[in-house]
């Protein structure tokens, strides 16, 4: 399989970018239908990379407006399918078996189809239940040159201030690592296999992850137990069966704060088709392609980042982001923290914030623009499965403050890891100092000049 980096010839980026163009020009002409229709037209037709761009879109209310969001919500599950005789031909080379030897039956039907894959219910010779994820056939060559032509397309976005401030060259390389991760299931149920240790770890007995079938998973084939649930956003049928829908909300937060600020691991692509909830109430995750995976340095600069936000600690927060090197050298930190003090100003009443996590998203987007200050990609990722989540609350618990319930839950976790509260303290204390050493730096150049 390429990997970024690897050489691909100059032919096929030069042919399929002239593909993208012309298909984009083609689709941006239609100009009676509105912008985000006219994207998503395009990335449909331009396959599985797009697609996938897509439903990055799709799924990141706060960063994307709502009629982006809506439009480009179909690419989640109207991606047309692959022939089943693919399927099965795909699962019976990977698995090195016919498929008679492995499975009783095997749906004709898939359950869902995607862009990378699509999945099939099928039954073991025990009699298991199980759903068997298949990757589309040539996926690998398909993607190849789609995704250089998209870093082309990024290295122009990184010359537009209100394009750059999101580091498009920085994600697109990460969409790449991350859709090329994607493409190998065998990394998928290693990830799957350390969610469920977290979550056992943790003490998080309310959410599940399918167990994985080790024996019949292999690069382009995904063997797990089938568990069927209440869709997400089926609110009404969740309250029919007893499940309080705001426990279910507080227990997605904690499941992706602990994750974050604990184990530094957490699912990277929550979305409601990504998601179950049992007659019982307990949280099912499903689709471990994309996560999020931090080193204990990173995880402990994102800690001090959220505690700012959540305190609104302005200057903790502008020397978190200085940690990331998000800030350039020449940039006023005292400056930058005044700006983000007085866009965040109409958002607080009596210390407490009343805005929505997204409008305070907007707000903070703003002010780096105005400094030049690009948004790490670890707080990106982290900052689209919590703008999914406060989404989720309008149907879930339309009355839930997400924000207080971020605050409830650090407190929590302060309590239950006494070291990590130490380090997040550390941290803190190391930026105040970094700051007191370049104003002294500062006073001292500036003593330097006048004596001249």
């Amino acid at each position: 399989m390429s990997r970024p980096g690897a050489p691909v010839s100059r032919p096929g980026i030069a042919r399929r970018s002239a593909d993208i163009s012309t298909t984009f020009a083609r689709h941006l002409a239609r100009v009676r239908d509105p912008l985000p229709r006219r994207l998503r037209t395009a990335f449909t037709e331009l396959g599985p990379t797009f697609v996938k761009v897509g439903q990055v879109i799709a799924s990141s209310p706060g960063l994307f407006p709502r009629d982006w969001i809506d439009e480009f919500s179909s690419l989640r599950d109207q991606v047309p399918p692959f022939p089943t005789a693919l399927a099965r031909r795909t699962v019976e080379e990977d698995l090195g078996r016919p498929l008679s030897s492995i499975f009783s039956s095997f749906d004709t039907e898939p359950l869902a189809a995607a862009s990378i894959a699509q999945v099939h219910g099928a039954t073991l010779l025990d009699g298991r239940a199980v759903v068997v994820k298949v990757q589309r056939p040539r996926l690998a060559e398909q993607v190849r040159d789609e995704l250089r032509a998209l870093l082309i397309v990024c290295e122009l976005l990184e010359r537009i201030p209100q394009t750059s401030v999101g580091s498009p060259r920085a994600l697109a390389e990460d969409f790449a690592r991350t859709l090329h991760e994607e493409m190998d299931f065998r990394l998928e149920a290693e990830n799957m296999d350390r969610m469920r240790r977290l979550l056992d770890t943790s003490g998080i007995g309310d959410c599940r992850v399918p167990e994985v079938h080790h024996d019949l998973v292999g690069r382009r084939v995904l063997t797990m137990e089938r568990i069927d649930g209440l869709h997400f956003t089926d609110v009404e049928a969740m309250r029919a069966e007893g499940i309080d829908t705001e426990r279910l909300l507080r227990l997605g937060v904690q499941t992706v704060v602990e994750g974050v600020l604990v184990h530094g691991f957490f699912h990277g692509d929550l979305h409601a088709g990504n998601l179950c909830v049992l007659p019982d109430g307990t949280f099912v995750l499903f689709d471990f392609g994309i996560v999020g995976r931090l080193t204990e340095s990173t995880r402990t600069r994102l800690a001090t980042y959220l505690m700012a936000v959540t305190t609104n600690d302005y200057a903790a927060m502008v020397r978190a982001l200085r940690s990331f090197g998000s800030v350039p050298r020449d940039v006023d930190v005292d400056e930058l923290a005044a700006t983000i003090a007085e866009l965040y100003e109409p958002f607080v009443q009596g210390g407490v914030v009343i805005a929505q996590l997204g409008e305070l998203m907007d707000t903070l987007i703003r002010a780096m623009v105005r400094h030049r200050v690009r948004m790490p990609r670890e707080l990106v990722l982290l900052t689209k499965q919590m703008l999914y989540l406060e989404g989720a609350a309008a149907t879930l618990a339309p009355d839930a403050d997400l924000l207080q319930e971020q605050t409830l839950i650090y407190s929590t976790l302060m309590t239950k890891y006494p070291d990590l509260a130490s380090q997040i303290q550390g941290a803190m204390q190391r930026g105040r100092e970094m700051d007191d050493a370049i104003a002294a730096a500062a006073a001292a150049g500036r003593g330097a000049r006048s004596r001249r």
